[in-house]
Parts: structure tokens; C-alpha cells; sequence
């Protein structure tokens, strides 16, 4: 069997851990995979250090042209994935000529209907109604789905051969986690009144891996920005004593599917979340973390961990169990195998 992966690109998470990263597995299942992103992505897979945020829109035209001349290509494969829309444009036709040639189906690991005044709902509905079935990473997005029969929840997962447990780092500076892209910082805001307080109390840091800082509010924490690249994704973490996840709660978070979480607990790093979306699916409380609402909360549960080293070991150990029996690639390469036979027919 043969399967278009068409992705928004090749750097992005979604594109990497819900495309890229499936295609060793499943091609010891016989079924061989090809990405074909679009080129250059409006999604962060520019290497320019000036492109982001609204000047990647510069690059829309150009991603455009890539992917038309893709859209040929679907009749040499039995079956299509489409990881989001083909588009940043508020059309369907990619996805209309696409669906017709071959079997189809579409994956969704944000709430991305909840955007621009209805639009993008009006137009992932659109999508929805084209393709056999959909693929989406956590209940809220099944909800929206509304179609039981047709839709599957699997989760975004990591490659537990890669993401490896680190040793706890000890009686080094207390030092929390925060890995993501930039834009994503803002979630920290609201936190950083607890953050400031623990690090004061316990001389720590805060460390950040993403490709750039972004808020002013970071200028009042003990900061050690790593840069993100792929190469250094997972060995930026290892200093880490605790991983955090915090996110405001709102429509758009609660379809956010806890992937952080994920990476942190594959690294036997223990973990500290909002209780909002999938968060609270992926933490068990008390076992592999620690879920915190307000700033009282996140205080007390940094402090625990902070002062408590076999919390923190047993807190990691569970995580990491937790990760390679349902957050692995081992995990879910057998549910998109049976998956994919199915669709293809």
C-alpha cells in the first residue's frame, strides 16, 4: 500500500510527529509513506530568522504554486492523508480534487475551527464531508466531529527510542521546563507570578527551548533560553527537574492535545499542567504530576517537587511507563496500520 501524506510542512510539530515520524513504523507493516508538504510553509519552515508571525503570510503565494502542482500526484497512491487543510486560504478545492481521485483522511490535532469569525469551521465542516474518515487527537476535536462511526482519537505520540529518560538532575538549580514554539509563551503569563515566586525561594531557573523569546514578563524570571532545533529537542530537557503546561482556558486550548506533557514524561520528567482539554486526560494527578488551576496551586505543586527528590523520581517513572504504553509510537502504529487497510478498502 501506498500513502500521500500531504503536510503543512516538514519543521512543524503536527507535520513531524503526525506524519514524519509514522513512516519507519509503518513501512514494516508494508505500507510506504510519502510527505508531500507544502513548500515554502506559511507554518514556520522558512529559514529565515525575520519570517514569523504575520510576515510568513509573505510566503502564502509560494506555498500556493507548491502545492497545485502536487495535487496530480494523489492518483499514484492508494490513499491520502491530509494532516489539516491543503491551505492557509479559505478554499476547499485542494482538498475537493483530491477526494475524488483517491480514498481520503483527514487529521486534526487543534481546535482549528474555532478561528477567524466561523470561517474555519465552515470550512474544516466543508473537509470533513469529503474525505471517508477523520483522524483527530483527543475527545473535544471528536466532538466537534460529531460522526462516532467514522472519526478515531489518537493521540500525537513521540518515539520512546529517542525521547529517553534523563536522570534527575539533582542538587543542581531547581530548574523548570518549557518546550514549544514562541508564540505559545504568552501561556506562561498568567503563571508568572508563581514562577517568580518558587525560582526566588529555591534559586532556580526556568528554562525555555523555542525558537525565539517572546514577552516582555520573562524579563522578571531567571531565564535560559535554549534554541529549539530538532537535533536538540530532546537533550535540551534533560536539565529539566519538572516540565510545566500551563494554558489559559479557553475554546481554542481545550482542543490542544498535551503533547508538552507527552515529551516530558517520555524523558521520566515529572509534570505540572492546567487542568483544561487534554491535559487532564494525559496527567494522572498525584501519579505522574501534578494539576494546578490558579497561582496557589502551581506554587504548591513546583515547591513539592522542588523539595522532594523521590517524588520527583517516582513522579518521572510513572510518566515514562504512562508514555510507552499509550503516548509511543509502539503504541499507535498498529491502530493507523488497521486504520489505513481499512479506509483504502
Amino acid at each position: 500500500m501506498r500513502v500521500a501524506f500531504y503536510t503543512q510542512g516538514v519543521k512543524t510539530a503536527s507535520s513531524r510527529f503526525r506524519a514524519a515520524q509514522l513512516l519507519p513504523g509503518l513501512a514494516e507493516h508494508g505500507i510506504e509513506g510519502t510527505l508531500l508538504p507544502a513548500r515554502p510553509s506559511v507554518h514556520g519552515d522558512v529559514d529565515l530568522a525575520w519570517v514569523h508571525g504575520l510576515r510568513r503570510e509573505l510566503f502564502r503565494p509560494l506555498s500556493v504554486l507548491s502545492r497545485a502542482g502536487q495535487l496530480h500526484l494523489a492518483t499514484r497512491f492508494d490513499l491520502l492523508y491530509l494532516q489539516r487543510p491543503m491551505l492557509k486560504y479559505y478554499t476547499t478545492l485542494p482538498e475537493e480534487i483530491v477526494t475524488r481521485l483517491r480514498p481520503s483522511i483527514f487529521d486534526m490535532d487543534d481546535a482549528i475551527f474555532h478561528n477567524k469569525l466561523g470561517l474555519d469551521a465552515f470550512r474544516v465542516r466543508r473537509i470533513l464531508k469529503l474525505v471517508r474518515h477523520v483522524v483527530v487527537g483527543n475527545r473535544y476535536l471528536a466532538d466537534f466531529v460529531g460522526e462516532p462511526a467514522r472519526t478515531s482519537i489518537i493521540p500525537t505520540v513521540v518515539d520512546t527510542r529517542r525521547y529517553l529518560p534523563r536522570p534527575d538532575p539533582g542538587d543542581g538549580p531547581f530548574t523548570i521546563g518549557w518546550t514549544g514554539g514562541a508564540h505559545n509563551l504568552v501561556e506562561l503569563e498568567p503563571i508568572a507570578p508563581a514562577l517568580q515566586q518558587v525560582l526566588r525561594e529555591t534559586g532556580g531557573r526556568l528554562r525555555i527551548v523555542a525558537e525565539r523569546l517572546e514577552g516582555r514578563f520573562l524579563r522578571e524570571l531567571p531565564v535560559d533560553f535554549v534554541p529549539w532545533s530538532p537535533e536538540n529537542e530532546v537533550r535540551a530537557l534533560a536539565a529539566a527537574h519538572v516540565g510545566i503546561m500551563p494554558l489559559k482556558d479557553t475554546p481554542f486550548n481545550r482542543g490542544k492535545c498535551g503533547f508538552k506533557l507527552i515529551q516530558y514524561m517520555a524523558c521520566a520528567i515529572p509534570v505540572v499542567a492546567s487542568p483544561v482539554g487534554a491535559n487532564r486526560d494525559v496527567v494522572r494527578a498525584g501519579q505522574d504530576g501534578f494539576l494546578a488551576a490558579d497561582n496557589a496551586s502551581w506554587r504548591e505543586a513546583l515547591l513539592a517537587l522542588a523539595r522532594d527528590p523521590a517524588l520527583r523520581a517516582q513522579a518521572g517513572a510513572a510518566g515514562r511507563q504512562r508514555a510507552q504504553a499509550e503516548f509511543s509510537l509502539d503504541a499507535v502504529i498498529p491502530r493507523y496500520v488497521e486504520l489505513f487497510r481499512r479506509v483504502a478498502g
